[in-house]
C-alpha cells in the first residue's frame, strides 16, 4: 500500500504481509506522514473507504493527535460504489478542501509498474524490494521533470471547468444564497436518521405525546402562577421583575410545545380531547407508524438512486475513464434495486393490514387507509407519484417535494455551484504551487551563478 501526494509522487510505501487492505496499514502511513510535517499543516486524505477510516479514528481514538488537522474523503472512482448518504459527505467534489483532486494517483502508479508483475513473481525478496525502490525513484524523477507541464495542464483544466460551471449558474437563474441554502437543506434531509419499524412504534408515539401533554399542563400552571403574581398589588419589586422575565420564557416554551403537540397529534390522527391511554396497544396505530417509517425509508432510497443516476443521464461524450466510472455507478445502482422493491412490498403489506383493521372496526374513527404503491414504474420518481402522498399516514398538510429535489434548475445550479467552489480551491492551490516553483527556481539560479563566479 502506498501514500502519494497530489502530484502522484510516492511518499511512503507499506509492505503488506497479510491478505486484504487492513486498516492498520493506512493508519501507519498517516502516522509516518504527520511525523514529517510541521504542526500547522492540514492534510486531506482520499482513500477507497475513507468514511470507515474516519469512523474508526473517532470511535477508537486512532490518530487522535492529528484528527483535528485531517480531512477524510473517498477517491472519485470508488465513491460511486458507496451509498448516496456517504457520497454526499465524503465525495471530493462535494467536500470542501479537495479542489479537483481525484484520489486515484495510487491506481495510476500501480498501472505504470504493472509490466513488472510477471518479473516480480519469480524474483527474490530483496531483489523485489530493490526493483520497486528503483522504479519509484524513476517515476518520481520523471514527475518532477514534468511538473511545469503538470501545473499548466491542471490550470487549464480548472479554468475550463470553472467557466462551464459559471455558465450553468447564469443559465439556471438562481441566487447563490438560495442555492447554498437548498444544498444545506438537502444534506440535512438526506443524512438524517431514518425511522425504523417496531412492534411498539404506536405505543412509543402515544407515550411521547402523553409526556408532552403533561409538560404542557405544567407550563400552563406556571404561566397562571406568574400572571397571578404580576397582577397582585402587594408583590415586591424584585419578585415582580423576576416573574415578568420568567413569564416571557414560559410563554415561548409553551408556544413551541403546543406546536410540537399539534404536529404529533396530526401524525397520530387524534384530536386534543382524545384519551391517549386507550391507544397504547392499538394495532392500527402500530401498523400506521410502521407504514410511515417504511414509506419515508423507501422515499429516501429512491431519492438517493435518482441522484446517483444523474451522472449517467447527463453523459454524452465520455473518455475511457469516465465510461468505466459510469459502468461502475450503474452496476452499484442496480445491485441496490432489489432491496428497494422489498421495502415497497413490505409497505404494501402494511397498507393491506390497515385496510383489514378499518373493515373490522378496529381502527380510529374516520381513519383512512393509505394507497398501495404501484411497483411498476416506482423508480421513475415523478412529482405526481403516490410515493409523495402521505394520506392516511399523516393528517397534516401535505408538503410538496423540496426545490432541491423537484426543481431541475435548482438541482443544476447546486451542482454547478459545488463544481465552481472546487475549481476556485484548485486555482488557489495551483497559484501557490506556481509561486513555490518560482522561488525554488530563483534559488537554484542564484546558486548556479555563485558557483560560476567562484
Amino acid at each position: 500500500m502506498a501514500l502519494l501526494c497530489q502530484h502522484d509522487v510516492v511518499l511512503f510505501i507499506a509492505n503488506m504481509r497479510s491478505a486484504g487492505k487492513k486498516q492498520h496499514y493506512v493508519l501507519v502511513l498517516m502516522e509516518t506522514l504527520f511525523q514529517h510535517l510541521p504542526l500547522p499543516y492540514r492534510v486531506g486524505l482520499l482513500y477507497d473507504i475513507g468514511c470507515q477510516t474516519e469512523r474508526s479514528c473517532v470511535k477508537w481514538g486512532f490518530l487522535d493527535r492529528y484528527i483535528e488537522r485531517l480531512t477524510f474523503g473517498i477517491s472519485v472512482f470508488h465513491a460511486f460504489g458507496h451509498q448516496w448518504v456517504c457520497q454526499i459527505i465524503y465525495h471530493p467534489r462535494k467536500r470542501m478542501g479537495f479542489g479537483l483532486s481525484d484520489g486515484e494517483g495510487c491506481e495510476r502508479f500501480w498501472h505504470s509498474i504493472s509490466r513488472l508483475i510477471a518479473y516480480l513473481r519469480v524474483c527474490g525478496y530483496h531483489q523485489h524490494l530493490y526493483t520497486l525502490d528503483r522504479q519509484v525513484d524513476h517515476a518520481q524523477s520523471k514527475i518532477l521533470e514534468n511538473l511545469g507541464a503538470w501545473l499548466l495542464r491542471r490550470s487549464r483544466h480548472a479554468f475550463a471547468k470553472r467557466k462551464a460551471a459559471e455558465d450553468v449558474l447564469r443559465e439556471c437563474g438562481k441566487v447563490e444564497a438560495d442555492l447554498r441554502a437548498e444544498w444545506k437543506a438537502q444534506v440535512k434531509t438526506q443524512t438524517k436518521l431514518l425511522l425504523r419499524q417496531s412492534w411498539n412504534a404506536g405505543k412509543d408515539a402515544v407515550k411521547e405525546l402523553i409526556q408532552l401533554r403533561e409538560t404542557r399542563d405544567g407550563l400552563k400552571k406556571r404561566q397562571r402562577d406568574y400572571d397571578t403574581l404580576i397582577e397582585a398589588e402587594n408583590t415586591p419589586a424584585d419578585e415582580y421583575i423576576e416573574a415578568k422575565t420568567e413569564l416571557e420564557s414560559v410563554c415561548l416554551r409553551l408556544r413551541e410545545l403546543t406546536a410540537k403537540i399539534r404536529d404529533k397529534q396530526f401524525a397520530l390522527g387524534v384530536a386534543d380531547r382524545v384519551r391517549l391511554e386507550k391507544l397504547l396497544n392499538d394495532p392500527f396505530l402500530a401498523a400506521r407508524m410502521n407504514a410511515l417509517a417504511l414509506k419515508q425509508r423507501l422515499r429516501d432510497r429512491l431519492r438517493s438512486r435518482k441522484f446517483e443516476l444523474d451522472r449517467l443521464e447527463r453523459s454524452f461524450r465520455k473518455q475511457v475513464n469516465d465510461q468505466k466510472v459510469d459502468a461502475h455507478t450503474a452496476s452499484s445502482v442496480r445491485s441496490r434495486e432489489p432491496a428497494i422493491v422489498k421495502v415497497a412490498c413490505s409497505y404494501n403489506t402494511l397498507c393491506a393490514t390497515m385496510e383489514q383493521l378499518i373493515i373490522k372496526g378496529k381502527a380510529l374513527r374516520g381513519a383512512i387507509c393509505p394507497k398501495q404503491l404501484e411497483l411498476k414504474g416506482i423508480f421513475d420518481l415523478d412529482v405526481d407519484d403516490t410515493i409523495w402522498e402521505d394520506i392516511g399516514l399523516e393528517e397534516g398538510m401535505l408538503a410538496a417535494p423540496p426545490p432541491w429535489l423537484a426543481d431541475e434548475d435548482m438541482r443544476a445550479g447546486i451542482k454547478a455551484l459545488l463544481e465552481r467552489d472546487r475549481c476556485v480551491e484548485e486555482e488557489v492551490r495551483l497559484r501557490h504551487k506556481c509561486r513555490s516553483m518560482r522561488v525554488w527556481l530563483s534559488e537554484e539560479w542564484c546558486i548556479v551563478n555563485w558557483h560560476l563566479v567562484q
